[in-house]
């Protein structure tokens, strides 16, 4: 049950956009100070940021690395608590230099508009390094997620792998991203954008909004990587009848 608690965490999360931030406030004292901000995940599930320099949260963090980071799904209509939602705490601090650039390419990739902050106030990566989950799936499903359970193991692909992936995806089977899209999440668009691969799954971009797309098997390897995409793609076309190849 813990497992499949924190496979459903780490899925809320990696499906997320935008969380609210909370850290310990410079200018009040101890306070807890919340703001909101896009993030994305590492292939371990540890929450980066691109921070502005000038912004209170980074002040904060400057001076308390302590910070937790709330996701929930957001209810429609009826009862907000009957819906799952996680609080990930941690501490975070900025990305070496020698890990930076190619995660902010990542970054930059599933958030083309950060690619105009890299000339304006100072903005950074931070990582947030996971001390304890807290998950509630709803009424009586709650479960507190400990750091060991939350990381996942990195794979033996690397990030300089994964563009290469990402750029094979978009070059040669962009009708495969669209097949997945629709399959998926029931969205049609003309423009399909592999945008991220992570070790259970990928992101595909459309319409100005990212999408996750969960892989069945956990993937440790290009070779994975590509057999799952392709499963991925044959289950599209099988159930939308239509016809695409892949290599």
């Amino acid at each position: 049950m813990r497992e499949q608690a924190a496979f459903e965490a780490r899925t809320l999360v990696r499906q997320s956009n935008v969380c609210v931030i909370s850290t310990i406030s410079k200018n009040l004292h101890g306070y807890p100070f919340g703001s909101v901000s896009p993030f994305m995940t590492d292939n371990q599930g540890r929450l980066i940021f691109y921070i502005a320099g000038i912004a209170q949260h980074s002040r904060n963090l400057n001076e308390d690395s302590r910070m937790c980071a709330t996701v929930f799904d957001a209810a429609e209509e009826g009862d907000q608590n009957a819906h799952a939602r996680v609080t990930v705490v941690g501490d975070a601090a900025p990305l070496p230099a020698e890990e930076s650039e190619a995660l902010l390419e990542r970054y930059e990739r599933q958030y083309p508009e950060a690619i105009s902050y890299r000339q304006a106030h100072d903005f950074q990566l931070w990582r947030m390094e996971v001390k304890r989950v807290r998950y509630i799936g709803g009424f009586g499903h709650i479960f507190w997620i400990e750091k060991d359970e939350w990381n996942a193991q990195e794979p033996d692909w690397t990030l300089e792998d994964e563009k290469r992936m990402v750029e094979h995806m978009n070059d040669d089977h962009a009708d495969a991203n669209q097949l997945m899209l629709k399959l998926i999440h029931d969205v049609e668009a003309n423009e399909v954008v592999m945008t991220t691969i992570v070790p259970d799954g990928c992101y595909l971009r459309a319409h100005d909004k990212n999408y996750y797309i969960q892989f069945e098997n956990i993937c440790m390897d290009s070779k994975a990587v590509r057999m799952e995409l392709v499963r991925l793609t044959k289950l599209a076309r099988k159930a939308l009848n239509t016809e695409a190849t892949q290599d």
